[in-house]
C-alpha cells in the first residue's frame, strides 16, 4: 500500500519532493484532491493528497461541546483547526438532523478554553459525519 503525503499547491502547481529519495519534480495539477505519483527517479508510489489552501490547518485532537440555536448540546470530536475555521466529527448520524449547512453554532472547548477564542461559526460543508464550519468575525 503506498505512503500518502500531503502536497501544497500554489498557483496550481505542484513541488513534488520525494518522501525516499529526496528527487524534485515541479509540474501542474488540476483541480484533483487526490491522485497516485509515482516517483520518477526511484519508482516509489505515493498517495498524494493536495492542499490550495492558503492557511495551513493544524490537525487537533479532542472533545468539543457544540450548541445548536435551538439550545441542544452536542459533544464532537475536533479534528483540525485553523485561524479561520475548524473541522470536527459528530458522534452519530442522529446529530445530523440538529445540523445543516448555513447553521450558526457555538463551540466550547473544556479541557483548553484558549483553544476557541471565539467561539461563533457557521456550518459551510457537512460530508457523512465530518462537518466543517468557518469562524464569524464581529
Amino acid at each position: 500500500m503506498p505512503k500518502t503525503k500531503e502536497f501544497k499547491i500554489q498557483d496550481r502547481r505542484l513541488l513534488f519532493k520525494c518522501p525516499s529519495c529526496g528527487a524534485r519534480r515541479n509540474s501542474i495539477i488540476p483541480d484533483i484532491r487526490r491522485k497516485t505519483i509515482r516517483c520518477h527517479s526511484c519508482g516509489e508510489t505515493i498517495r498524494a493528497v493536495f492542499n490550495r489552501r492558503p492557511e495551513q490547518r493544524a490537525h487537533q485532537a479532542g472533545k468539543l461541546i457544540l450548541k445548536t440555536r435551538d439550545g441542544r448540546e452536542l459533544e464532537v470530536t475536533l479534528k483540525d483547526l485553523s485561524s479561520k475555521g475548524i473541522g470536527f466529527e459528530l458522534a452519530t448520524g442522529k446529530s445530523l438532523r440538529h445540523l445543516s449547512v448555513g447553521h450558526e453554532i457555538n463551540l466550547s472547548c473544556s479541557w483548553n478554553p484558549n483553544l476557541l477564542s471565539q467561539s461563533r461559526y457557521v456550518v459551510r460543508n457537512i460530508n457523512g459525519l465530518r462537518v466543517g464550519a468557518e469562524k464569524l468575525t464581529r
